[in-house]
């Protein structure tokens, strides 16, 4: 099995904590740097919390209660989806206080963003 990312690894979390989180290179990159984590290095467990961590900062602005584009919809349930991060975040051993403390945000029609 062929090494992965930074980038990949992270992209890929983001699916497992919200599985409609299709995150882009360009967001992804900018949070994994925002952390001081080169995204084309290999994968190394040593830097795995900091991997969730910036899963979850991506995740925590996902939240969707409705999309639709080409009649392909996606409906997020926001309390799910705290038990979702919170969960991680223990996995992690990261503090959910530090990265939870706001309210989620939560769009409820973004057909007028695309």
């Amino acid at each position: 099995m062929a090494e992965r990312s930074n980038l990949e690894v992270l992209k890929a979390r983001c699916k497992v904590i919200c599985n409609t989180c299709y995150v882009d290179d360009d967001a992804a990159k900018d949070v994994l740097v925002s952390e001081n984590i080169e995204p084309t290095d290999a994968y190394n467990a040593t830097t795995d919390s900091k991997i969730t961590k910036c899963a979850i900062i991506i995740v925590k602005g996902w939240v969707e209660t409705s999309r639709s584009e080409n009649g392909i919809s996606a409906s997020i349930n926001s309390e799910t989806l705290k038990k979702s991060l919170l969960y991680w975040c223990q996995h992690a051993g990261l503090d959910a206080s530090e990265l939870l403390s706001d309210e989620l945000t939560t769009i409820e029609d973004g057909s007028h963003y695309w």
